[in-house]
């Protein structure tokens, strides 16, 4: 399949062409993102391609952020980048065999990742947002973790991505301000 390039205005290109969609059939595509691209640029994308919401019901939500958040550059000094990545566990003895594959979205600092759980989404809206290497996790050994190049389709990344917001939606409002 061809890759898809993902621009920091969330325009999804196809041998360099804008497409103008519907996004769908390109789901299964591997994609590249523009080394500016961002959350921002994400929801972005998400709002000119509006079936992608289909996949998730967190994406209206996510949409109403970025549209009372016009001003770009609020960067939080927590976290220098977030990272969107896969990861394979295998788990065995004791206990029947088993694989799990999930994908993650982290916050970066110092080159480790760091849980977003505790962020607001507007306050990650304008940092960087990469594809991370697969991170390989065998029988439980999270001191030695293989990492892997790998591929990501335009699916893994809507579908992972709102996943990994969902868990982040305690009203602004409500955070305790020093």
């Amino acid at each position: 399949m061809e890759k898809i390039f993902i621009d920091s205005y969330g325009n999804l290109l196809k041998k360099g062409v804008k497409q103008a969609g519907p996004a769908l059939k390109l789901l299964g595509n591997p994609i590249e993102l523009d080394k500016a691209f961002t959350l921002r640029s994400f929801l972005l994308m998400i709002r000119r391609y509006p079936e992608l919401k289909n996949l998730s019901a967190i994406l209206d939500s996510l949409l109403e952020i970025i549209s009372e958040n016009d001003s770009v550059g609020d960067k939080i000094n927590d976290i220098e980048s977030l990272v969107f990545y896969k990861t394979i566990e295998i788990q065995g003895f004791p206990g029947k065999p088993k694989l799990t594959v999930y994908n993650s979205l982290k916050g970066v600092i110092q080159k480790k990742t760091k849980d977003l759980k505790f962020f607001h989404p507007e306050a990650l809206l304008d940092h960087t947002l990469t594809l991370g290497n697969l991170k390989h996790i065998v029988f439980g050994d999270k001191e030695d973790i293989f990492e892997y190049e790998t591929v990501y389709t335009l699916f893994e990344l809507v579908e992972g991505v709102a996943w990994e917001l969902s868990f982040n939606f305690n009203p602004l409002q409500c955070s305790i301000r020093r």
